[in-house]
């Protein structure tokens, strides 16, 4: 009878952990809602004030995590350049979700792959995607976490059933 009870109750924690598993591949991250006039790619040119300026590059490196776990991601970079007054070039690179400054106004850049950004002044949207994308991350992490718990508690419940009684 015991072995039964835990026979059931290890199939109900094998579909919950299915299911937290199901909803975590299926699930997809937030992207950032810019306006399509702020999207850029290189060798796009965009006027602010009386300024144009120029992306003349859009790159992406994935770094590594040196070993023992940690590190490692993308890392992106665009330069932006214009010329000044007296004509000569020149130029400011900004990373992701980095601030510049153009033409005395503040611009952050968002990129969602090597080959554009984002650059853009509304705030309001870039705080909007950050609070969703770390609420896409806690729910990910607690479906793992249920996940990894369903597993764990059937593993104990099959080595319980399983040990000799002695009563």
């Amino acid at each position: 009878m015991q072995r039964r009870a835990v026979a059931v109750v290890a199939a109900l924690f094998l579909v919950v952990g299915g299911l937290s598993l199901g909803l975590v591949l299926t699930s997809e991250a937030p992207a950032l809602d810019a306006a399509e006039d702020s999207v850029y790619q290189e060798g796009d040119e965009f006027t602010v004030g009386d300024r144009t300026y120029t992306v003349a590059t859009v790159e992406a490196s994935e770094s590594s995590g040196g070993g023992h776990g940690g590190g490692g991601g993308v890392t992106y970079e665009a330069v932006i350049e214009w010329q000044n007054e007296s004509g000569a070039t020149q130029s400011t690179s900004v990373g992701q979700h980095g601030n510049v400054t153009l033409s005395g106004e503040t611009f952050f850049a968002h990129f969602e792959s090597g080959e554009e950004v984002v650059i853009s002044s509304d705030f309001q949207t870039l705080r909007e995607y950050n609070t969703a994308t770390e609420q896409y991350h806690d729910h990910t992490n607690g479906l793992w976490g249920v996940g990894i718990l369903s597993g764990v508690t059937v593993l104990f419940l099959f080595g319980m059933a399983y040990l000799p009684s002695r009563y």
